[in-house]
């Protein structure tokens, strides 16, 4: 494969997992895991020398949920 075709279907991959994502639906990445979009609801912090509290607002957040295998790989690395 030239790298001009590898750089193409890697494009078009990346055009259609954005596409789904924001569709609000999840998207499976073969013996990787799944990516998909949550809602991180909004809160207050506190700063830890000032004390200080800030709102922050809600946001959209990316989250990836590895399969059982790559799990299994990494928590046998110590």
């Amino acid at each position: 494969m030239t790298k001009r075709r590898a750089e193409e279907l890697l494009s078009a991959t990346t055009t259609v997992v954005v596409e789904n994502l924001l569709k609000g639906k999840s998207v499976q990445l073969q013996n990787l895991g799944s990516l998909e979009v949550k809602e991180k609801s909004a809160r207050t912090i506190v700063h830890p020398r000032t004390g200080e509290r800030t709102r922050v607002p809600a946001k959209q957040q990316l989250i990836l949920r590895p399969t059982a295998g790559i799990k299994e790989l990494l928590n046998g690395i110590n």
